[in-house]
């Protein structure tokens, strides 16, 4: 996640703001690529996701082991909570290569609790903030998330297969504009250019 406001935009040098723009444009085009193409292939996208997501579990689960074996010094129950999440890792990054359609069951489901909870907490929020501005705006959004919940836990393994991959899709176009935003923001200031007529007179 990368947070950047009027602040620290200013506070970044001209050849940071460059580096950052070049950044920037590279990964829009990435997500916007990986967005439309889970948008218009979202079977074999989705499986794509599933094994990446796999990969990425079973790399934790063996960095988790490997940590056991560096730091030996530590106390036996700090170990065997390693070992336990270690095991999670790996069996649920197996889970995921091995059986793509279960993994992006299990990760819509794991969506649908963010957004429960996320539903939840902006009703609460707007309830405890009536009568100041936003807080109709946060009820709304609240019941919003709620009905999405419940529209994708009532949908079937297969559908709720596409509707994940068209989730993570749509979420990497407005990523993509959202870095694009950024790179129109990261333009540096341009020096003003001295006229010869401003330049100053000298008096004998």
């Amino acid at each position: 996640m990368f947070i950047f406001n009027q602040y620290r935009l200013k506070a970044l040098s001209e050849a940071s703001c460059l580096h950052y723009r070049k950044h920037a444009l590279v990964i829009a085009v990435l997500l916007f690529i990986c967005g439309t193409c889970c948008l218009i292939y979202p079977f074999m996208a989705g499986m794509y996701l599933s094994y990446i997501i796999g990969m990425m579990f079973m790399v934790c689960g063996f960095y988790t082991l490997y940590s056991l074996v560096v730091f030996r010094s530590r106390h036996w129950r700090s170990k065997f909570v390693s070992v336990i999440f270690a095991l999670a890792w790996l069996l649920l990054g197996f889970s995921f290569v091995i059986h793509p359609l279960i993994g992006m069951t299990s990760l819509s489901l794991v969506f649908s609790c963010f957004f429960i909870v996320g539903g939840v907490s902006r009703i609460v929020s707007g309830f405890t903030m009536r009568g100041n501005a936003g807080a109709i705006t946060n009820i709304i959004i609240g019941v919003l998330d709620l009905l999405i919940a419940v529209v994708w836990l009532s949908l079937n393994p297969e559908q709720s297969y596409l509707f994940t991959t068209a989730f993570i899709g749509v979420e990497m176009i407005f990523s993509a504009a959202g870095f694009i935003a950024l790179r129109r923001n990261l333009t540096p200031a341009k020096h003003k250019k001295l006229n010869l007529n401003d330049t100053p007179k000298t008096v004998e």
